[in-house]
C-alpha cells in the first residue's frame, strides 16, 4: 500500500490517481474527499490526535507499506513585518510538524517493510522569495528532515527522497493569493506532469536512491 497525505487536491490527488490506475492500493490522509478508489483515512494534519489515529490504523494493517509520500502543504504569502502567530502556526503545523509526527509514528513499519519516504519540499526551500518567510522556512525545514532521515535509514532498504518542484497548477496558489493559476497557460507546470516525475523516481530499482531532485518550471519559448 502507498500512503499519501494531501490526496484530496493538487499533487497528492494526481499522484493517487496515477497509482490507482496502476492497480495499487492507495490510502489518502486528508480532510477533503480523496476521490474514487482511494481508501481515505479522514485526517486533520494540524491535530496531533488525528495524526496518531491515522498512524494506529496504518500500523494495524497487515499489508506491507511501499511508500509514505508527504504531499500535504499550505502556502503563505505575507510580508515578514506582518507575520502573525496564527499564520506561522498554520504553515509550520501542516508543512513541518505533520510530516515529522506522521513519519515518526510509522517509522517502525517503514523499517520493517523497507518502505520509501518522499517529502515534498519546494524550490522555495533552495532560495529566498519575497513575502514567503514562513513558507520558505517550512520548506528548508522539510529538506533538513529528509537529510536526517537519509542518515538514519542509510543501512536499511528504505529510500528517502526530497522532492523540490517549482510552481505548478494547484489550488494551493489560489487559496493563498485568490488567483487561480489552474486555468492559465505557459509557465506553470501541470500537476499531472509533476506527479508522473515523482512516480518515476519511486519506480527506479531499489538500489538507486535519488536523494534530492529539483524540478524547475521553465518558460516556454
Amino acid at each position: 500500500m502507498i500512503v499519501i497525505t494531501g490526496a484530496s487536491d493538487g499533487l497528492g490527488k494526481e499522484l493517487a490517481a496515477l497509482y490507482v490506475a496502476d492497480g495499487k492500493r492507495v490510502i489518502g490522509l486528508a480532510r477533503g474527499e480523496c476521490g474514487t478508489s482511494v481508501e481515505q483515512i479522514q485526517t486533520d494534519l494540524t491535530s496531533e490526535q488525528s495524526i496518531a489515529d491515522a498512524v494506529s490504523k496504518i500500523c494495524a494493517d497487515n499489508e506491507p507499506l511501499e511508500a509514505l509520500i508527504n504531499c500535504a502543504g499550505v502556502l503563505s504569502i505575507e510580508n515578514t513585518e506582518k507575520l502573525t502567530t496564527d499564520e506561522v502556526s498554520k504553515v509550520l503545523d501542516t508543512n513541518v510538524r505533520a510530516p515529522l509526527l506522521l513519519t515518526s509514528g510509522l517509522l517502525s513499519k517503514i523499517k520493517q517493510d523497507g518502505a520509501d519516504i518522499v517529502n515534498v519540499a519546494s524550490t522555495v526551500g533552495l532560495k529566498g522569495y519575497v513575502d514567503q518567510a514562513a513558507y520558505g522556512a517550512s520548506k528548508w525545514a522539510i529538506r533538513g528532515f529528509s537529510a536526517n532521515l537519509q542518515a538514519e535509514l542509510k543501512d536499511t532498504a528504505c529510500r528517502v527522497i526530497s522532492f523540490c518542484p517549482g510552481g505548478f497548477k494547484t489550488k494551493l496558489f489560489a487559496k493563498a493569493t485568490g488567483v487561480d493559476n489552474t486555468t492559465t497557460e505557459g509557465e506553470w507546470m501541470s500537476a499531472t506532469d509533476v506527479a508522473k516525475c515523482l512516480k518515476q523516481l519511486l519506480e527506479l530499482p531499489k538500489n538507486m536512491e535519488v536523494s534530492e531532485i529539483i524540478v524547475n518550471r521553465k518558460q516556454a519559448k
